[in-house]
């Protein structure tokens, strides 16, 4: 659990005690892991609860016409009329393509050894949010912003969970979130930054662990996978959302062994509002089947699987309603490509900003 969602347990629960210092210790360790601009909020966390109408509807290929500003204008600039494509429904079960996806990830298996350490690469654009914030003296509200900020990263996590890893960051150019301005703040991070991630010991409830070592001691059938996502309190306003949420935390970023991802694809496929488009493409242009649904937010989140070997190529998010996304139908908010999961007999020892390896703050 990182601070955005401690953030948001904590307007959703005002009740809830105070984190203790080892959860929030494992946030920090989280926003390193991220290394996400202080006002940004990844989008896959947030909560789902909109059931998408039609999911399993007759093909379409419905083509939008809709008022958006141009990028750079800002909210209050000239409008300008943009044509956006809204996403291709197809008549295919969510089901079915899911039991393919677990037949394919029943075909090989990394089997990392607990001294080895889970190597994944990929690319990434989140959006990024920032202003907005009342002050309490004047009650004047900071301009809000937002943009979108993109990634190569390269991460290394202990098999066992027992010793530290590493995360290289490579910052790509930023891109307008569609029908924003882009910020100044947003060409801030350049370059590459060379992280370490250490082992802090956090407190972060079972249920909510994405690590390859807890990832393979979760059941193996479908049911008891289901049952998995729909443990504890995982925030947001829908128990369906927070569990399709919580499938995508297993799967990024890290690595599941075949039987448990086998049987997540399936549990997957039994959620309400999950669907399936025809056409979707990761961050690194790939084509391949989206499997997703619409959120309160009105983006609509797809893992993405290749539609030959239905292997997961990474995901996506693409606005479904303008008012509460404040955003044209059919932008693209989100989009992640998996490159590569391999297996590192060890893993870089970076230094952090005051000459450690290893710090739990």
């Amino acid at each position: 659990m990182n601070h955005d969602e401690i953030q948001l347990v904590a307007e959703i629960r005002p009740d809830a005690p105070p984190y203790e210092q080892e959860a929030k210790a494992a946030a920090r360790r989280g926003l390193v892991a991220a290394a996400r601009p202080k006002t940004v909020k990844a989008i896959w966390r947030r909560p789902y609860s909109m059931v998408l109408a039609g999911a399993l509807a007759v093909a379409v290929g419905a083509t939008a016409v809709t008022l958006a500003r141009t990028p750079g204008a800002g909210p209050s600039g000239k409008a300008e009329e943009v044509v956006v494509t809204m996403p291709r429904i197809v008549n295919l079960s969510a089901s079915e393509v899911l039991d393919r996806a677990a037949k394919a990830a029943s075909r090989t298996d990394l089997a990392p050894r607990d001294d080895q350490f889970i190597k994944v690469e990929s690319q990434t654009m989140y959006g990024s949010f920032g202003g907005g914030a009342v002050n309490g003296e004047t009650g004047a509200t900071s301009e809000e912003t937002r943009y979108l900020y993109r990634t190569k990263r390269v991460i290394w996590q202990s098999a066992d969970g027992t010793r530290d890893g590493a995360l290289t960051i490579e910052y790509l150019k930023p891109k307008a979130y569609p029908g924003w301005p882009i910020p100044e703040q947003a060409y801030e991070d350049t370059g590459t930054a060379e992280l370490p991630l250490p082992i802090c010991g956090g407190k972060i409830p079972d249920y909510m662990r994405t690590d390859y070592a807890s990832l393979k001691n979760l059941p193996s059938d479908a049911d008891g996978m289901r049952a998995h996502l729909y443990t504890g309190d995982r925030g947001g306003g829908s128990k369906d959302g927070a569990a399709f949420t919580a499938a995508g935390d297993m799967l990024r970023e890290t690595y599941m062994p075949p039987a448990q991802r086998a049987a997540l694809f399936k549990a997957v496929g039994t959620i309400p509002g999950v669907g399936v488009i025809e056409t979707a493409e990761d961050a690194a242009g790939r084509k391949g089947i989206g499997v997703g649904r619409a959120g309160l937010d009105g983006v609509r989140q797809d893992l993405i699987f290749d539609p030959k070997t239905y292997e997961l190529l990474g995901e996506r998010g693409i606005v479904v309603d303008e008012k509460a996304a404040k955003s044209p139908v059919g932008s693209l908010v989100a989009s992640t490509a998996q490159l590569s999961v391999t297996v590192a007999d060890e893993a870089p020892a970076f230094k952090d900003k005051n000459g450690t390896t290893s710090g739990c703050g």
